[in-house]
């Protein structure tokens, strides 16, 4: 199934268009993100887990996931922990906002699939239901009464 890789804008419209299946804490999680890519400093990008500099356009894909926290555990082994609390809220933050990233992303996916996936609505004629479920109508027997 090719279900696009999102960016921060596609999570955001996605959020919009399917407002009761997040939480308050994953809203505000990408909200934060591209706050921050209107910050002075930030020239327009933001910073995966607060370690690895993405624009709103980039594809969030699994390997720049892991890089992020691949480039998080090795600075905390560099660099030992916080050495202040306001240190140690940045990095409590910067998790929690990817920790909520990584939910969304999950629910994208899943809902995603869903819609792919859905067989027609019977009670709606022009519904052919989503789009991996009409190739597989039209190539298999899937959807037709066979006896």
């Amino acid at each position: 199934m090719n279900i696009a890789v999102p960016t921060l804008y596609d999570l955001k419209d996605f959020i919009i268009a399917n407002p009761t299946y997040f939480n308050e804490d994953e809203k505000i999680s990408i909200t934060q993100y591209l706050q921050n890519t209107t910050e002075k400093y930030a020239d327009g990008k933001y910073w995966l887990k607060g370690q690895l500099q993405l624009s709103p356009n980039d594809e969030i894909t699994n390997e720049k996931m892991n890089e992020a926290e691949e480039i998080d555990k090795r600075r905390q082994i560099e660099y030992g922990g916080p050495c202040n609390g306001l240190e140690a809220a940045s990095i409590r933050q910067h998790t929690y906002k990817f920790e909520n990233l990584k939910k969304v992303i999950i629910k994208y996916y899943h809902l995603l699939e869903e819609e792919y996936l859905r067989p027609p609505d019977v009670n709606d004629p022009s519904d052919k239901g989503g789009v991996i479920y009409q190739k597989l109508s039209a190539e298999t027997l899937v959807g037709k009464n066979v006896i």
